[in-house]
């Protein structure tokens, strides 16, 4: 049976909110009260909202090439505000060599988590799995068949389709 797409979503939302939490868990220092505090990701839909989140994000996956360069609004007290931070955060990105097809500042500041998992996957694809020389979707399968031995996976479609490969991963990382 396959997977139902608004638990396809779910599992995306978890495994890309954990990855950006891996990313950004740097403890940060609140530079206007000197206090000691961690941006993490508790809902992509609501957390990326002003924008802070999302250059921290980008500082960090470009580090230390970053390219947000001009000052952005480190405390947003209106939309505007949050829309410009969110800008500057894309731009970044689209001068990094990815390019972002339908999604604005306004979809992020409007929580279209569609649009923001797609944002996110990209992010993965290009800082962390295009890192490497060898094709993304073979480190994937590699990666597969490492942590899950017991299942015979040759094709990420087909394989992975019925969910059953993926409870099967559920099921081995909780009994860790």
């Amino acid at each position: 049976m396959p997977l139902s797409s608004e638990k396809w979503i779910q599992i995306q939302r978890n495994t890309f909110t954990n990855w950006i939490n891996e990313q950004i868990k740097r403890n940060q220092i609140d530079e206007s009260t000197n206090e000691l505090h961690q941006l993490m990701i508790n809902d992509l839909k609501t957390d990326l909202k002003d924008g802070l989140k999302l250059i921290k994000l980008v500082n960090e996956l470009q580090y230390p090439n970053c390219r947000i360069k001009r000052r952005f609004f480190r405390k947003p007290s209106n939309q505007h505000q949050c829309l410009e931070n969110i800008t500057l955060a894309l731009n970044a990105i689209t001068e990094d060599g990815i390019k972002l097809v339908n999604i604005g500042n306004v979809d992020i500041a409007n929580g279209n988590l569609k649009l923001i998992l797609g944002l996110i996957w990209h992010l993965i694809l290009h800082y962390q799995i295009g890192k490497t020389k060898v094709s993304p979707k073979k480190l994937i399968l590699a990666w597969l068949k490492a942590i899950l031995p017991k299942c015979t996976i040759n094709n990420l479609t087909s394989d992975l389709n019925d969910g059953i490969v993926l409870g099967y991963q559920k099921i081995s990382f909780t009994s860790i």
